[in-house]
């Protein structure tokens, strides 16, 4: 869907932040897309351009930088965006500043394809007791983990960050929402990729669809 989005109009730039080694980035080049690949890892980008096929390396651009804060670009001039594995890395201020920031890029009709890890992998298991308390009680960024170190002793955990952002459907609905999008599809589901280990129960990960309303 965020190729078939990336091809909408012509002269239409997306963004991929976060790209790794380019699984999205490639898909929406072979797709026909201009895409500006952004990762805080030099290294994954070089690999990206390694692997990009001559033909469509023109339609290709390279970013490092630090989302949100390290991203700059004019209002209304990206067609979509694609966050993967990134949003569960900021705080919650920081979420809302790169949804705003996302929502000024976005081309009225563009999208945001965004996905994230929630409480709900077998890694988080003894966190999700608190998670549901803190949304019982009413607060605004209930899978946030300080200290990973406190809720998980899983064998994984010396490859996980030391302080990481759990979501789930609801809190991203709502922080989209006020960042001005209007969320098309928010789902909990199970990454094909993820390692055994590390699954539970099928919500291991939340996807959400929002589009910038057309004016």
């Amino acid at each position: 869907e965020f190729c078939r989005s990336s091809l909408r109009g012509e002269d239409q730039r997306v963004l991929d932040i976060g790209a790794g080694y380019g699984a999205a980035t490639l898909a929406a080049l072979r797709a026909g897309a201009r895409v500006i690949a952004n990762d805080l890892a030099g290294e994954h980008l070089e690999e990206i351009l390694i692997r990009v096929p001559d033909n469509d390396r023109p339609r290709l651009a390279c970013t490092t930088g630090r989302f949100p804060r390290g991203l700059h670009f004019e209002q209304g001039t990206l067609g979509a965006v694609h966050a993967s594995s990134v949003f569960h890395f900021l705080t919650g201020r920081q979420l809302e500043e790169g949804l705003r920031a996302i929502a000024r890029w976005l081309r009225p009709g563009g999208k945001l394809f965004l996905q994230a890890a929630t409480p709900y992998q077998a890694a988080f298991a003894p966190f999700i007791p608190a998670f549901e308390r803190r949304i019982a009680a009413g607060e605004k960024w209930p899978g946030w983990v300080a200290k990973v170190s406190e809720y998980s002793s899983h064998r994984q955990r010396s490859q996980m960050p030391r302080a990481i952002h759990l979501l789930d459907d609801r809190i991203l609905r709502s922080a989209a929402e006020d960042a001005g999008l209007t969320v098309e599809r928010a789902w909990l589901y199970q990454r094909a990729d993820l390692p055994a280990t590390l699954r539970l129960d099928g919500r291991e990960a939340v996807g959400l669809v929002a589009r910038k309303p057309d004016q």
